[in-house]
């Protein structure tokens, strides 16, 4: 099994939490998507990270159709579940943090060919940043109602919740624009003591 990824991205980050979640500690091969690496494009036409290459060679992109995945090959109760008791509930939660995910990852990339501040002031990078803010504020909201992630391994709400909020971290830790999230930091201090997340930190 092999998993083609980089070491920023924070769709690599959450497949490779749910993966040592379930019991797969899989070291990464890095890959650069901005170059064209060959073995990315063979395995993704779109060379995307992060992909997943299972043992009988079938090439699986994509963080949440791994975590799919995982959930069909390694089901509870021999492995932990990444959708817990109330699967709406969670995938719901999940999805506002991947929209803020989304959200970030492409302002990211924009900056890549234009002007970081022409981007950022323009109306599709002012809703990014609304979607990341507003997004992230609906998350504290949720962190401070509902114990995400309590003594068992984390479903996929609390891992996306945490993997949107160190990259927010990591990509714009000075952005005025963030709002205050003192449960959502308590969180990822608390999930960062676990191999899953503290050796997939963002660097």
């Amino acid at each position: 099994m092999q998993l083609l990824a980089n070491t920023t991205s924070p769709f690599v980050r959450i497949a490779r939490v749910a993966l040592i979640e379930k019991g797969l500690d899989i070291e990464p091969t890095i890959v650069d998507p901005w170059a064209d690496d060959q073995r990315l494009r063979d395995a993704n036409v779109a060379t995307r990270v992060p992909t997943l290459i299972t043992d009988d060679g079938t090439p699986l992109p994509e963080s949440l159709l791994i975590v799919q995945w995982l959930e069909r090959e390694r089901p509870p109760p021999e492995h932990p579940s990444l959708l817990g008791h109330d699967t709406l509930a969670t995938l719901s939660r999940a999805g506002i943090a991947l929209g803020v995910i989304d959200a970030a990852v492409h302002t990211i990339i924009t900056r890549k060919s234009t002007a970081p501040v022409l981007f950022d002031e323009t109306p599709v990078g002012l809703r990014r940043r609304r979607t990341m803010a507003e997004g992230m504020a609906r998350l504290e909201e949720i962190a401070r109602r509902v114990p995400l992630a309590t003594d068992g391994a984390p479903t996929l709400d609390a891992i996306c919740a945490v993997v949107a909020l160190d990259y927010l971290c990591f990509r714009f830790a000075d952005a005025p624009w963030m709002p205050a999230l003192p449960a959502l930091d308590a969180l990822s201090r608390r999930l960062r003591e676990r191999p899953s997340f503290g050796k997939t930190m963002p660097h």
